[in-house]
């Protein structure tokens, strides 16, 4: 069981994500908070909380900072944060602060759903539309040489895996684009991220788009 806490200053959205995730059978809404105090209170009370759904904008304590006092916690749960700003900073200060993943609220329930089972699964999530703003803001600060990602010694393969990360595909679309099966997809994904020293696949994309290898 997925055990997920919910924080949104508004009531709707809690109601609304509450309402979907509540609906599978793996997933259970264990706190819900209408501020970035209340999830850290929650879960310091609640150390089983897998899954952190986090908005950018609440009053008391924001998501980023909130991200930030989760990542100081033992056993703190996996941050996905959810907003309606798809700005391109937001994306690198979310990730910055530990989150690990980012979602728009315009997303489907079924691309929620997918993200809390992903990273519940220690994987990270960045969609193709977040990749392209994390991809302008990468850009502009000057991007890496290959020079660079020569050093991690990644294979051919690798690098190709690495590129399709950046790009923002699952196992499941990389396995598809390379024609390979998901056990050696997940392979590669394993040796890329130790290779390159990436804590989680949005950093490894970071890396890929550094480097001149996503689109």
């Amino acid at each position: 069981m997925i055990r997920v806490a919910i924080a949104d200053d508004q009531e709707l959205v809690r109601d609304g994500f509450s309402l979907i995730l509540r609906s599978q059978p793996d997933i259970q809404v264990a706190a819900e908070a209408a501020d970035g105090r209340q999830l850290l209170d929650a879960v310091r009370r609640d150390s089983r909380i897998d899954v952190a759904l986090v908005d950018i904008r609440m009053p008391v304590l924001d998501g980023l900072q909130a991200t930030r006092e989760l990542a100081t916690i033992p056993h703190a749960p996996a941050v996905i944060v959810v907003t309606t700003f798809d700005d391109d900073a937001y994306v690198l200060d979310a990730i910055a602060a530990g989150a690990r993943g980012f979602l728009l609220k315009r997303s489907s329930a079924r691309d929620l759903i997918a993200a809390v089972r992903t990273v519940a699964a220690g994987e990270a999530v960045l969609s193709a539309e977040v990749t392209g703003a994390v991809l302008d803001r990468v850009r502009a600060t000057g991007p890496a040489s290959r020079v660079e990602l020569a050093a991690y010694q990644l294979t051919a393969r690798e690098i190709d895996v690495l590129a399709l990360i950046g790009a923002g595909l699952n196992n499941n679309e990389i396995a598809e684009r390379l024609y390979l099966s998901m056990s050696t997809v997940k392979t590669h994904v394993t040796n890329v991220l130790a290779k390159t020293g990436s804590r989680d696949r949005v950093r490894a994309a970071i890396l890929a788009i550094q480097a001149g290898l996503a689109p």
